[in-house]
């Protein structure tokens, strides 16, 4: 009966312990932007709006552990640099009223230094696909962690038709490339400040 007893003991400790070390975060400060080619010249939309969850256990100042990461972006949050009508060919693209977000929901994150070698769900446009993401991961004060890195991929990957303009003779580039600097914090330290 003692050893049933110790058992459990230890056994709740430990469930104690990993409860504590696993911190759930939030997003503290992002800039998130998307590039690309056309006809007539380059572009950039800045993302004004992202939505990230986490948990992230930290072990001596270092990440050791990433789980449960969801980011979504509305759509309608992406704003170019050239305009409303780059906005609405932007929205027709994704064909934002019935596909409103974009979504990356991690599956298995490997560390490696300072390095998150990630794979997740990337879902836009009513499609889904696996990609892998090298995110790098600095952490520093109050366990604040800035998540950086950059996908390119291509549009109609995700059955997206690259937009349009001036009847077809100005047309957007199939690739584009996704760039993010977040800063992350603990939920408990971000909440009272």
């Amino acid at each position: 009966m003692n050893t049933l007893k110790t058992n459990i003991t230890i056994a709740l400790m430990i469930l104690a312990i990993s409860l504590y070390a696993q911190n759930e975060y939030v997003l503290k400060a992002n800039k998130v932007t998307v590039a690309g080619t056309s006809t007539l010249h380059d572009w950039e939309s800045d993302v004004t709006k992202v939505e990230w969850s986490g948990t992230i256990t930290i072990d001596d100042g270092k990440i050791a552990q990433v789980n449960n990461v969801l980011v979504r972006i509305p759509v309608e949050s992406i704003k170019s640099t050239k305009g409303r009508i780059m906005d609405s060919k932007t929205y027709e693209a994704f064909n934002s009223e019935k596909n409103p977000y974009i979504t990356y929901k991690l599956q298995h994150a490997e560390l490696n230094g300072g390095v998150i070698n990630a794979n997740g769900q990337l879902t836009m446009a009513g499609a889904t696909k696996a990609i892998p993401l090298k995110v790098k991961a600095t952490v520093g004060a109050n366990e604040e962690i800035r998540l950086s890195g950059s996908y390119e991929m291509k549009m109609t990957d995700y059955k997206m038709e690259p937009p349009t303009a001036v009847m077809g003779t100005i047309k957007v580039g199939d690739e584009v490339t996704i760039k993010f600097d977040l800063t992350v914090a603990p939920k408990n330290i971000a909440a009272n400040k």
